[in-house]
């Protein structure tokens, strides 16, 4: 069920951009990164590297953006395993928990809107 992204006017070019690398390139693994996806990547310039790699806004705003990106299901999960950072965090003396979830937000939001956008995936599982 894939999406003509291409065509679709509410998305802006930047999401078009990262739609059309997703698509030629796939995505990068969890563990490994594919060879055709890690000639692709070296061969941006280094702003666009970022614009594939991260969303920055996200990354500041995780939940609220997922959220306004449709993305409520794994919003509400962010909320719950941010509840938790918090509280393990607090637990065992590391705040950084929380950091390190946004930071897994900012770095997986490309995918997630991809998948909801052109796959018509939106699952609950991060």
């Amino acid at each position: 069920m894939d999406k003509d992204y291409i065509n679709d006017g509410s998305l802006s070019e930047k999401w078009k951009y990262r739609f059309s690398f997703y698509d030629q390139h796939g995505f990068p693994g969890f563990w490994k990164v594919s060879p055709e996806y890690k000639q692709a990547f070296k061969a941006l310039k280094p702003r666009q590297r970022l614009t594939i790699q991260i969303n920055f806004i996200a990354f500041f705003f995780s939940w609220i953006y997922l959220f306004v990106l449709g993305l409520w299901k794994k919003a509400i999960i962010v909320i719950l395993l941010g509840i938790v950072a918090i509280f393990v965090g607090a637990l065992i003396g590391v705040n950084i928990l929380g950091l390190v979830v946004a930071a897994y937000v900012g770095v997986n939001t490309n995918k997630w809107f991809y998948e909801k956008e052109v796959k018509g995936i939106n699952t609950w599982s991060l």
